[in-house]
């Protein structure tokens, strides 16, 4: 227990490390020392965050990394709105490794008996695929998060406007409205500005994490990942579900 407690601590000393080159970087980011410090610092990162169970946070530092070795060899260029995500991106590392260890397995245990309530808002989910809707909702649900699930857009839509949620998990290909429409719907609405968007992006396709990013979503889960890391994301975007 105590070397995980250190590699926790690591990861947050590291998390904050990783926020000062992502922030030097935003200064000079035409700088390649600046860029190999940042990359070495997400690096650091994605290693300790495994060890400790981060497994969200440890692919988000795999595409900061990834993004900026792409940097590096000149495939993109580091333009104002990419190191804002960026810094959008290292902030939410920072949040993750700060984040309460994870329970025990005797706390687990206990909570097959009483399943806690939560006291947050709603969350929708909303997915055309039955299987992954089912999934995503009893894994909150499991977890204390109250849960409503549509199966397209549109009717994400109007849930949003006719209810009050406390934060959207939305896929991306969804029918009528897609899940990037949605969310730019969602931003652009000054009700809902500051309302948590959580993604879910296919592995293979790291595009749709950018173009979500870029429609403003505040953070991503990988389909097939979800038992590892969707309850860890919605954690670090709106709390632990109170009992």
């Amino acid at each position: 227990m105590m070397m995980f407690e250190l590699l926790r601590l690591q990861a947050q000393t590291q998390a904050q490390a990783l926020t000062n080159c992502a922030l030097s970087l935003a200064r000079d980011p035409l700088a390649p020392e600046q860029l190999n410090a940042c990359a070495a610092a997400a690096c650091s990162f994605e290693r300790t965050a495994e060890m400790v169970g981060l497994k969200a946070g440890a692919e988000l530092a795999r595409t900061v990394e990834e993004c900026l070795a792409a940097a590096r060899r000149g495939e993109i260029e580091l333009q104002q709105d990419l190191i804002s995500l960026i810094l959008q991106s290292v902030d939410l590392l920072d949040n993750m490794a700060r984040l309460p260890a994870p329970p025990t397995l005797s706390d687990t245990l206990a909570d097959l008996d009483i399943q806690p309530r939560s006291q947050c808002l709603p969350i929708l989910v909303v997915d055309d695929e039955p299987e992954v809707r089912d999934l995503e909702s009893k894994l909150l649900k499991y977890r204390g998060y109250d849960v409503v699930t549509v199966d397209n857009g549109i009717d994400a839509w109007y849930q949003i406007l006719s209810g009050n949620y406390g934060l959207v998990l939305t896929d991306v290909d969804l029918p009528g409205l897609d899940g990037i429409q949605l969310i730019r719907l969602i931003r652009n609405d000054p009700r809902f500005t500051r309302l948590p968007v959580l993604i879910a992006c296919d592995n293979d396709n790291p595009q749709q994490r950018w173009c979500g990013f870029d429609a403003g979503a505040n953070y991503y889960v990988i389909k097939g990942t979800f038992h590892d890391t969707l309850v860890e994301a919605v954690s670090t975007l709106i709390g632990p579900a109170h009992s």
